[in-house]
Order: structure tokens, then C-alpha cells, then sequence
């Protein structure tokens, strides 16, 4: 999965990248966010089909919240 580009985020404490179906979903974590700007990419845990998910969340796993989302 990739983040492209145009990617920006203003940054918060152990933010994740993780998938989602109308809803963060924690078994879709596919680890922190490896830069506030830019592309980046990240790799789909196994077992983890992308076409049954229709959102990408950054997601604070310290403070169990939602730090953004942006649908597919």
C-alpha cells in the first residue's frame, strides 16, 4: 500500500497505518507512519485481503484514537 506524494499530516504521538471498512480495524496495522510528508509505502499484513477495505487510517495505537482517514 502507498501513501502518495501529496501525503501530510501534522503529527501526533505513535501514529500507525492501518486499513479500514467504515471503520478503523486494528488486525490491518501495518506499522508507523515512516515520514509527516511525502510518499511512502507499507506492507499489508498476510492473510489481509486490501479489496475488502475501503479506507486507509492513521491511527494513534498509544491512545486508541483516530488521527486521520481517507477513503480508497
Amino acid at each position: 500500500m502507498q501513501l502518495l506524494g501529496d501525503f501530510t499530516f501534522d503529527g501526533a504521538p505513535d501514529p500507525k497505518v492501518a486499513l479500514g471498512n467504515n471503520g478503523f480495524d486494528p488486525k490491518t496495522i501495518m506499522g508507523s507512519l515512516k515520514s509527516n510528508n511525502g510518499a511512502s509505502s507499507y506492507t499489508i499484513p498476510a492473510g489481509i485481503n486490501p479489496d475488502d477495505y475501503n479506507e486507509v487510517w492513521i491511527w494513534c495505537e498509544k491512545f486508541n484514537v483516530p488521527l486521520g482517514v481517507a477513503r480508497l
